[in-house]
């Protein structure tokens, strides 16, 4: 049976976000996050782009703070809300800075907006898909998921952050606020699954994996009598 490391997971996240940090610092995202103002003043005179803000930050609420959460299986994993801000910060920053360098890469090509977009939408799916399910959701996370709600997360809170936050970020370039976005995203994530702390001594569950891509181990989601009852609740 595989056994999880708190302090393993921690380290592994903290190579992640820092290797997510340089990256999008050498491609020049980092610099469009911190120096582009927030929001222009003509968008904040338009009204459509205040609709784009509020769906934006809808679909992240419910798909995160009220789907996601209440499809996450949590054991006996207790709340350390400080560790579990601080990693979802660190996870989110991080995730959003490549998702949003993936969109800096996609737009050199000189391509249409929709083309961009497509693009762009392809490359974060296949990073997404192969990322999580290979490697974060197996050394990473601990056992949050079942099959079932593996397959139900993925089309209710996912796809409709992707396709909400990326054409906010295509149409807009608000870079700083697709980040937050994302980073806001993956804190409810963290506090929602009960992200265990760097020093818990407590035995934690690892994910439940199975031979994936060239046999590689994923997560297939834990299935037992009692994941009813480790079923967490919406984060908060």
């Amino acid at each position: 049976m595989r056994t999880y490391s708190p302090r393993r997971a921690w380290l592994l996240a903290v190579g992640y976000s820092g290797a997510c940090w340089l990256v999008a610092t050498l491609v020049g995202t980092t610099a469009r996050v911190f120096e582009d103002p927030l929001a222009t003043s003509e968008q904040l005179h338009n009204w459509r782009w205040w609709i784009s803000v509020g769906i934006s930050v809808a679909t992240i609420g419910v798909a995160y703070g009220v789907v996601w959460s209440n499809d996450t299986l949590v054991f006996d994993r207790q709340r350390h809300l400080g560790s579990q801000l601080l990693f979802g910060v660190m996870w989110g920053s991080g995730s959003g800075l490549w998702l949003a360098t993936l969109f800096v890469l996609s737009d050199r090509t000189g391509w249409a907006p929709w083309a961009v977009w497509l693009l762009t939408f392809g490359l974060i799916s296949l990073w997404q898909a192969l990322w999580h399910n290979l490697c974060w959701d197996v050394w990473v996370a601990p056992e949050h998921d079942t099959p079932e709600s593996i397959r139900r997360k993925l089309p209710r809170t996912h796809v409709p952050n992707i396709l909400v936050t990326l054409s906010f970020l295509v149409a807009y370039e608000n870079f700083a606020i697709f980040v937050l976005l994302q980073t806001t995203a993956l804190v409810i994530s963290s506090v929602a699954m009960r992200f265990p702390p760097w020093w818990e001594k407590h035995p934690v569950l690892a994910a439940t994996t199975g031979p994936g891509l060239f046999g590689l181990p994923h997560a297939t989601g834990f299935e037992g009598s009692d994941a009813e009852a480790a079923r967490g609740a919406p984060a908060g």
